[in-house]
């Protein structure tokens, strides 16, 4: 087996801390990594790590890009948000288990402290969760899946905008609203859940579509099957929107543009710890 790991978040590469609290979270990442790497060589299993950390590790790295095909299982030391920036760059699908150093760490699956236990037990065996993704497409051009969600946005802060809800090319509603949130039942304990969408168990096959700041009251969310080709229509504006997927790839779009989404053909895949997704929304957002 090889274990590859993954932590964009460590003092000395791209990010450099804020605060005394980002320092300590900066600091422990690298102490994770340096301890995984140390476990691994212990038991004799090879290890790979992604460019930005092999610079702060002292060891060779590999794009993220590639992780997929040359490691069995990815083990990310951050938040989320190295969770989906990883899963967002990752050509193949492999599964992932999250040690969480970030705040909330909705998708890990281990922390700092029960990390090396979790990593023992997946070299003794593992089974694997799957949680689908929204496929992305503007105007036709395939972007990047995205695990949570993808946000059209007016790019004018406090600009309202028109938007046109199509699913199965049958109009669902017309919003006038900041924007729209187009979330994976995954995604709908993040900016879903902010913006007044419900929570979605994660295994039932369905897609959240939520408006920002309606001007309209009473406009709900909607919560329709995967199935089908869910496209959103900005309209009535003369000024441009972005798509945002995942918080991390950003796209501009105008008025009559087609962002349109379906289900990726490719699911996330993590390493099943036994956690249940009722366990962490209780402990995690209560």
């Amino acid at each position: 087996m090889r274990i590859g790991i993954v932590s964009y978040y460590v003092r000395g590469s791209e990010y450099e801390p804020k605060t005394e609290d980002h320092a300590r979270r900066l600091d422990e990442s690298r102490a994770v990594v340096e301890r995984l790497l140390e476990f691994l060589d212990e038991h004799g299993v090879e290890a790979v790590v992604n460019e930005e950390a092999a610079v702060v590790v002292d060891s060779d790295g590999v794009p993220v890009s590639d992780m997929g095909e040359v490691a069995d299982v990815v083990l990310t030391v951050g938040g989320d948000g190295t969770v989906l920036r990883t899963l967002s760059h990752m050509h193949e699908p492999v599964p992932i288990l999250c040690i969480n150093t970030g705040r909330v760490g909705f998708l890990a699956g281990a922390t700092p402290e029960d990390a090396l236990e979790k990593v023992s037990e997946i070299l003794d065996g593992y089974d694997v969760e799957k949680r689908e993704r929204l496929g992305v497409e503007v105007e036709g051009e395939t972007l990047p899946p995205a695990l949570n969600e993808t946000v059209i946005v007016t790019s004018r802060p406090a600009k309202i905008m028109g938007f046109d809800v199509y699913h199965n090319e049958e109009l669902v509603e017309s919003i006038r609203s900041d924007g729209v949130v187009v979330a994976t039942p995954t995604g709908s304990t993040a900016y879903s859940m902010s913006a007044g969408g419900p929570i979605v168990e994660p295994h039932v096959e369905s897609r959240l579509v939520v408006p920002l700041a309606p001007f309209r009251m009473g406009v709900a969310p909607w919560v329709l099957g995967s199935d089908r080709r869910t496209t959103v229509v900005p309209t009535r504006v003369d000024k441009p929107a972005t798509v945002v997927i995942d918080g991390d790839e950003y796209v501009e779009v105008g008025r009559g543009d087609e962002v349109s989404f379906k289900r990726a053909e490719h699911d996330a895949l993590f390493v099943d710890t036994g956690d249940t997704f009722f366990e962490k929304v209780r402990s995690k957002l209560s």
